[in-house]
Formats: C-alpha cells, sequence, structure tokens
C-alpha cells in the first residue's frame, strides 16, 4: 500500500511540476512575444518617421529656395502685382489648411503602417504651409511699403502745388501793391484803366486764394493719411527662416524621442545595440578559432613535418652517450610479452619497488617497508610518473612474488629484464615498479635534446634512460609488445612506451592530413630503425585519449608538460 500511494504522490508530484514549467514557459514566450512585437513597431514608427522628417527637411529646403528667387523677383514689382501673389498665396495656404487632418506627430503614435502612408504627407504639408506663411508675410510689409512710397510721392505732388498756387497768390498781391502805388486816385476811380486792372487784379487774386486753400487743404489731408506710412521702409531681400522652418517639423522631433524614449525603455532595444556593437568581433573571433587552429595544422602538417622527417634521426646510443647493448627479444612471431598477471622470482641481495595495488601475492617471510621515490635524484619525475609511496621487498631467499593490475581489469603486465651494458629510453609513466641490486643505486639517467626538431615536435625535449642491469615491470592497456625495429617501424606516439639506445630514432608524418585536422591522429609517429635495436608499446593507448570528457583540456595541457619532460 505504502509503495502505491509513494508511485502516485511521485507521478502527480511529476506532472504537477510539468504543469508548473509549461505554464512557466507560455508566460515567459508571451512576455517574449510582446516584446519583440512592441520593438518591432516602435522600430518601424521612429524610422518612418525619421525618413519622413529627412525627406521634409530637403523638400523645405528646396521650396526655400524657390520662394526666396520668385518673392525676390517682385522686389521692383507694382501693387498691383505684388496684390495678386500675395491673393494667390493666401488661397494655396487655405486650401492647405483645410487638408489638414489630427496631427498624427501629436498623438499617440498610430500603427507602423499608417504612420508611413501618412507621416511623410503631414510633413511635406507643415513645410509647405511655414514657407507660404512666411512669404505671404513678407508679401504684406512689401506691399505696405510700396503703398507708403505711393503716399509720400502724393504728399510731395500736393505740397508742391500749394507752394505754386501760393507763389501765384503772393504775386498777384505784389501787382495790386504795385499798381495801387503807382495810380493811388485812378485806382478808385470806376471809370478809370487803373480802377479796370485793380479789379482784375482783385478777381483774380480771389480765384488764387480759393485755388491756395483748396491746395492745402488737400496737402493737410494727404499729410494726415501718410502720417502712418511714413516710417515704413521696403525690407531687405527675403530670406525663409530656417529655425521657423525646422519648428514646423518640431512636433515630427518630438514624436520621434517619444518613440526612442519608448524603445529605451525596451529590453530587447537595450541590449540590442550592445549585442551588434560587438557582434562582428566576435564572429571574427569564432571565425579565428575555426580557422586558426586549421592552418596552424597544416602548416605543422605540410611545412614542419616534412622538414622534420627528412631531418637524419636520433642515435640515441650515440647523442646520449650510452653503450647500445638490445634486450632479448621473445619467440619468433610472438611480440606480446604482457599478461595479465606475472610470477617474478626476487632472489637474496635484490630488491623489488612496486605499487602497492599490483603487488597480488607475495610470501610472508619477505620484509616489507615503505619507500616514498622511487629515486631521490629525481623527486619531480618519480612524482609526476606516480612512482611515489612504493613497496619495498626484500627476502633472504628466494622469493615468487605475484603481480597483478588489480585496480583495472583492461590493464597488462609485463617483465623487460635489462642485462648488464644495456640502455632503455624509456616513459617513467608506464613503470610500476623494478627489482635491482639492493647495494646500489639506481642506474637512471636523464638527458636533454633542447637543438632537435624531432624533440621539439613531439614536445619530447627530455628522454630518460634505464641502464642495466635490471628488471622493470611494466603496464600497458591491452597489453604490451616488444618488437624489432628491423627496416623501420612506425607506431602512433601515445602507444610507444621506450626503445633501446641502439635504435635510430626519428618521426615521420601521418599519412593523412584529415584524420589529424578532426584530431583522430597526432601529427608525427614515432620511427625505429636499426636492425638489432627493439622497442616497447602497449597495444591500446589511453594516454590523452578523451576528447569531449569534461577537463579533457586540462588533461591535454598536463600531459604535454609530462611529455616535455620525458614522463
Amino acid at each position: 500500500m505504502r509503495q502505491l500511494l509513494t508511485a502516485i504522490l511521485r507521478f502527480l508530484l511529476r506532472h504537477a511540476l510539468q504543469f508548473a514549467l509549461f505554464i512557466v514557459i507560455l508566460l515567459a514566450g508571451r512576455l517574449l512575444l510582446a516584446e519583440w512585437r512592441s520593438y518591432s513597431a516602435g522600430s518601424e514608427a521612429v524610422a518612418a518617421l525619421r525618413q519622413a522628417s529627412g525627406s521634409a527637411d530637403s523638400h523645405g529646403a528646396s521650396l526655400a529656395e524657390a520662394a526666396t528667387l520668385r518673392v525676390n523677383a517682385l522686389q521692383h514689382a507694382s501693387h498691383a502685382v505684388i496684390a495678386a501673389r500675395l491673393k494667390q498665396v493666401q488661397a494655396q495656404l487655405a486650401a492647405l489648411r483645410a487638408q489638414r487632418q489630427p496631427s498624427l506627430f501629436t498623438l499617440p503614435l498610430p500603427d507602423p503602417s499608417t504612420l508611413a502612408l501618412h507621416a511623410q504627407d503631414e510633413a511635406t504639408r507643415r513645410v509647405e504651409i511655414e514657407v507660404l506663411v512666411q512669404e505671404a508675410r513678407y508679401l504684406s510689409v512689401l506691399q505696405a511699403a510700396i503703398s507708403g512710397e505711393d503716399a509720400r510721392q502724393t504728399l510731395a505732388r500736393l505740397h508742391a502745388e500749394h507752394v505754386s498756387a501760393y507763389a501765384a497768390l503772393q504775386h498777384n498781391l505784389r501787382q495790386r501793391r504795385q499798381l495801387e502805388a503807382q495810380h493811388p486816385v485812378a485806382a478808385r476811380l470806376p471809370s478809370s484803366d487803373a480802377y479796370a486792372q485793380l479789379s482784375q487784379l482783385d478777381a483774380e487774386g480771389q480765384r488764387l486764394r480759393e485755388v491756395n486753400l483748396q491746395a492745402y487743404q488737400a496737402w493737410l489731408a494727404q499729410r494726415a493719411r501718410t502720417s502712418n506710412a511714413t516710417n515704413i521702409t521696403r525690407p531687405a531681400p527675403f530670406a525663409v527662416d530656417n529655425a521657423a522652418l525646422a519648428g514646423a517639423l518640431a512636433p515630427v522631433q518630438k514624436a520621434i524621442a517619444a518613440g526612442e524614449e519608448q524603445l529605451a525603455r525596451n529590453w530587447i532595444a537595450r541590449w540590442r545595440a550592445p549585442v551588434l556593437d560587438v557582434a562582428p568581433t566576435a564572429a571574427l573571433l569564432v571565425l579565428s578559432a575555426m580557422l586558426l587552429p586549421a592552418a596552424i595544422k597544416a602548416f605543422f602538417y605540410f611545412v614542419l613535418a616534412p622538414v622534420a622527417s627528412r631531418l637524419p634521426p636520433l642515435a640515441i646510443a650515440r647523442e646520449l652517450q650510452v653503450n647500445g647493448c638490445s634486450l632479448p627479444l621473445p619467440p619468433l612471431g610472438e611480440s606480446r610479452i604482457s599478461a595479465v598477471s606475472q610470477a617474478l622470482q626476487l632472489k637474496p641481495g635484490q630488491q623489488m619497488l612496486i605499487h602497492p595495488e599490483y603487488l597480488q601475492s607475495s610470501p610472508v617471510g619477505t620484509h616489507k617497508r615503505t619507500q616514498w621515490l622511487l629515486d631521490w635524484r629525481f623527486p619531480f619525475t618519480s612524482l609526476a610518473a606516480g612512482m611515489a609511496a612504493l613497496t619495498r621487498l626484500e627476502s633472504d631467499v628466494t622469493a615468487s612474488v605475484t603481480i597483478s593490475a588489480s585496480d583495472d581489469p583492461l590493464l597488462e603486465v609485463a617483465v623487460v629484464h635489462l642485462p648488464a651494458g644495456s640502455a632503455l629510453v624509456f616513459q617513467p609513466r608506464g613503470l610500476v615498479g623494478l627489482i635491482c641490486d639492493a647495494g646500489q643505486p639506481l642506474a637512471i639517467s636523464s638527458h636533454w635534446r633542447l637543438a632537435s626538431l624531432h624533440a621539439w615536435l613531439t614536445l619530447q625535449l627530455r628522454f630518460i634512460v634505464f641502464r642495466g642491469s635490471v628488471t622493470l615491470i611494466v603496464r600497458g592497456c591491452r597489453g604490451v609488445r616488444l618488437e624489432r625495429a628491423g627496416q623501420g617501424r612506425s607506431i602512433s606516439q601515445s602507444a610507444t612506451l621506450g626503445f633501446t639506445t641502439d635504435v635510430l630514432y626519428s618521426t615521420m608524418r601521418s599519412e593523412t592530413f584529415l584524420p589529424y585536422l578532426r584530431g583522430q591522429q597526432a601529427l608525427l609517429n614515432d620511427r625505429f630503425d636499426g636492425g638489432n635495436g627493439v622497442y616497447l608499446y602497449e597495444e591500446t593507448p589511453r594516454h590523452g585519449k578523451q576528447p569531449g570528457k569534461v577537463g579533457s583540456w586540462f588533461e591535454g595541457f598536463t600531459d604535454a608538460i609530462l611529455k616535455v619532460f620525458g614522463i
């Protein structure tokens, strides 16, 4: 019953969590879709407004240029011509203002399609109205200036007529006084000629007084009419006020600013600009990460590797100044020298240094102690190769010790006997133990080869040499083989465990480029030449062969460092 209830509760809990997860996913998707739609609509609206503003600016510039040329051509036109043009401008303004609808720029922004259709027309109409308003204002001022000029000319003419009439009246008065002075008596006698002349002068004087009075009254009336126009002068040449023209598009700019502010609150817009700024650099880095390793590998494969293959091989016996003595080979046709377990004879006067986990069985009478390092002269090599905290066995009688790889079913153990005078270049990573004379130190030496291109390309700059007599206990995945170099043998570097010093060691390029490019093969394989030389390798190397696993890059780095030191 308890199991049934537990199963039911687990079932309900699992599907309840799925239900909650689906709700979260759907809500997040809805919010994301709404943000994206808002960003798209806002971006399209702002783009439409900017396009309308730019087009209206260019259209306004062309209208301003045309209006400037047209209005300045009317500077010396007559009052009637200017009035006709002013009437035409006012009719155009009335028609444009009649077309105006509620502004798209002062209301909340409509959808992008409506805005794209009407924003251009409204912006253009605003610019046209502003240019026509400035033209009408200038024509009104110019018309008033011309009217003032006409009024001042009329006043001057009436003033001249009044002056002429007054001068004629004064001349009449002088003639009358002169006549009275010449004929003081006769001018009073009705029948005399002087009286007749005086009567004519009186009649002419009366007429001249009326003419003078009329001219004076006309001048006074014209002066009263022109008193407001005496200070009006012709305006400067017409020029469109660009600030006012830009002010006509102020609602457009305000709408653009509002749209940009709305976009700034959208998190997609906030991230879009920084992402687009760094996207080219990121793409370049990705492209470099894709192509640079391939280019480097191609350079190594087609340039450096052929050069290294043509270099003379390393004669280890001569280069490292050791004697070249080969090892005994297994029977003909049998190169495998390993097994799941090995039985070794530990004689009196000998000592065995072995990893504790490889010590399967030993006689009770053997003496066991802990030896912390394989060789205190090479502490780093001992620690890096795992040859630390070893078990040291000694026996007073010949003892049979069984060695086995109990911690890994794929590992097998091989025994390599180095007779006196022989030497073996060996990588300590494959060493699990050895048997040597108890009273003598281990004959181990290290040699650096910094001037060899083979060493640099394989990153094995240091060779560790074991000299006989000593028995090495070696491990290998799926087995260990010992073969003669003969006329030339090639093997994967990751499988090589060691080779005798009478071998001519060199490197050769892997046969095909594509597996090397894909990381399935190493750039170089080890090559061994020499009739009597032998080399030692494990059948299935696992060293540095874990691509795709977490930490494999770190493992590869540490493997490369250990390889530099020949470990």
